[in-house]
């Protein structure tokens, strides 16, 4: 028997990497187009195989963050200038995302250059950097193809309206001021990412 490679998905999952309402997935699962079953509590759960299957059946696209948990890889590249930063968002990256692929660039040409090298699913960005600056990196990654499905979450330690508006503008997916809660860092990952929370997985 091979091993799974990705535990079931959630329908609130599903309706996440899908970008569909909550009820559209249940209603897909009712009518028999998605296979599921039921947990002993009454949630529905999917197999990976299976929601594979119907997307494939319906040629739906497999979006690139669904493929890589089922594959097990996620790559993720961390950018701030200030070593301490780093280390606690690698830290706190490795405890959440086990297996996944984490670089690190402590200036804008770095982090250029490790984007078209790794091309992440999600990069941790800090707007002031030496060099090129976070918002013309996230401008950058937004403005190609190759990162359409790239999340970004903007970090900064200059937390002023201003500065929220304009790099959501440019394209972050979502926005962390400086100093972070661990738990709230771990959040907005999970949620970027469309991964559950121990909280949300016994559901």
């Amino acid at each position: 028997m091979n091993e799974r490679t990705s535990p079931p998905l959630t329908t609130f999952e599903i309706s996440r990497y899908l970008r569909v309402d909550f009820t559209t997935v249940i209603s897909w699962c009712e009518s028999g187009k998605i296979k599921a079953y039921k947990t002993p509590g009454g949630h529905r759960r999917v197999e990976p195989e299976d929601l594979l299957a119907f997307l494939k059946q319906y040629n739906m696209p497999v979006p690139r963050e669904l493929e890589s948990r089922l594959k097990g890889v996620l790559k993720v590249l961390i950018v701030d200038d200030e070593p301490a930063i780093r280390r606690v968002v690698r830290r706190t990256l490795t405890r959440i995302l086990p297996g996944a692929e984490l670089y690190e660039a402590q200036d804008g040409f770095e982090a250029g250059k490790l984007a078209l090298d790794t091309l992440p699913h999600l990069v941790v960005l800090d707007l002031m950097l030496p060099g090129v600056d976070g918002f013309r990196i996230c401008a950058n990654l937004r403005n190609d193809e190759r990162f359409k499905d790239t999340r970004i979450l903007a970090i900064t330690g200059q937390n002023t309206e201003e500065n929220r508006r304009r790099i959501i503008k440019e394209g972050a997916d979502d926005y962390l001021a400086k100093p972070f809660d661990i738990k709230e860092l771990t959040e907005k990952v999970q949620h970027l990412l469309h991964i559950e929370s121990e909280k949300e997985a016994v559901k």
